[in-house]
């Protein structure tokens, strides 16, 4: 899953010049003539990664009978890139790439949080799936999860990811999106709450300590350096934050299911009056948000689960597609 849309799709992704010297791995299957070889990740990658989910959105999108996406704009495309390129830095052992000759084929991206993993991204060019790269890719990914007591991963609802993900050893906790129009008139008065910005990191590191175990304040720090806002309620021995862009909820974390309900309606008030909100990923434990969803108008449906391994489902949380 990803937190912003990416640029325009290309046809080829090729690696970016001066890495050419970096130590490969084998990996398992040729990819035409040319072995592939999994590398270690590098800054210089990322606009090359991101024609990659290009490439995958659209041919998905044809798949479904559906136009491609429109190109993004150009500031959603670098801050794209700068989040990709930021995995690099903060998880350079459970970030790579898989290339055979000059193309780049494929990559994955994993976090580790404490004793959290998560698997960030995994994608693999439309043109060269099913041969063995995505399994290459996630293998390495969860090596980086050894040690980590709870493991997770957000995915789609394509049968070789269920599969990939669920022989992995994680449980399937089946999951909807929320998506739409906010109904303004459905906006509740009075809601609690205030800005929030990096001075409120140590209150992210408060709430997220007991839900998951691990903090998320250094990458709610990221995402308000590159334009995201965060609504915080700290009073009365309610505590809770959320991360919005454009009225989307990028990830929220609260003590108790009233104070995530008022966050969560923070957020959808914050989206344009002609702007559409997209939710994804919430299981049974995040029934209190499809409750806020549906009382705001927007269409609930099945969506891609939660594979989650070594705890519950978190809550009250809403995950990122990156951070979780």
């Amino acid at each position: 899953m990803i937190d912003d849309e990416p640029g325009a799709p290309v046809q080829e992704a090729r690696p970016p010049a001066g890495d050419q010297a970096r130590a490969s791995v084998e990996g398992t299957r040729p990819a035409g003539d040319e072995p592939v070889r999994l590398r270690p990740m590098t800054e210089g990658y990322a606009p090359a990664l991101a024609d990659i989910v290009d490439a995958a959105a659209a041919a998905e999108a044809r798949a479904a009978g559906r136009e491609p996406p429109a190109p993004g704009l150009p500031e959603r495309h670098e801050r794209f890139v700068k989040g990709l390129a930021r995995f690099a830095l903060t998880d350079p052992d459970g970030a790579w790439v898989a290339r055979a000759g000059g193309d780049l084929l494929g990559f994955g991206q994993a976090i580790r949080r404490e004793g959290f993993w998560g698997l960030a991204m995994l994608f693999v060019h439309p043109d060269r799936q099913s041969r063995g790269i995505g399994r290459s890719l996630l293998d390495r990914c969860l090596a980086y999860a050894e040690g980590a007591s709870v493991r997770m991963i957000m995915t789609s609802q394509d049968p070789r990811a269920l599969r990939r993900y669920a022989l992995a050893g994680l449980d399937i906790h089946p999951a909807v999106k929320a998506a739409g129009k906010v109904d303004r008139r459905a906006l509740p008065s009075g809601l609690p709450g205030r800005d929030g910005d990096e001075t409120d990191l140590d209150l992210v590191t408060a709430v997220d300590l007991p839900l998951r175990g691990a903090s998320r304040a250094g990458d709610v720090g990221f995402l308000l350096s590159v334009g995201a806002r965060m609504t915080v309620v700290d009073r009365g021995g309610r505590r809770g934050f959320v991360v919005v862009r454009d009225g989307n909820p990028l990830l929220l974390g609260a003590d108790d299911p009233a104070t995530a309900q008022a966050l969560l309606w923070q957020a959808f008030a914050a989206a344009k009056e002609d702007a559409d909100v997209d939710c994804y990923c919430w299981t049974a434990a995040q029934g209190w948000a499809v409750g806020v969803a549906l009382a705001a108008r927007l269409t609930v449906a099945p969506a891609g689960p939660l594979f989650v391994a070594g705890g519950r489902v978190p809550g009250p949380w809403l995950p990122s597609g990156w951070y979780f």
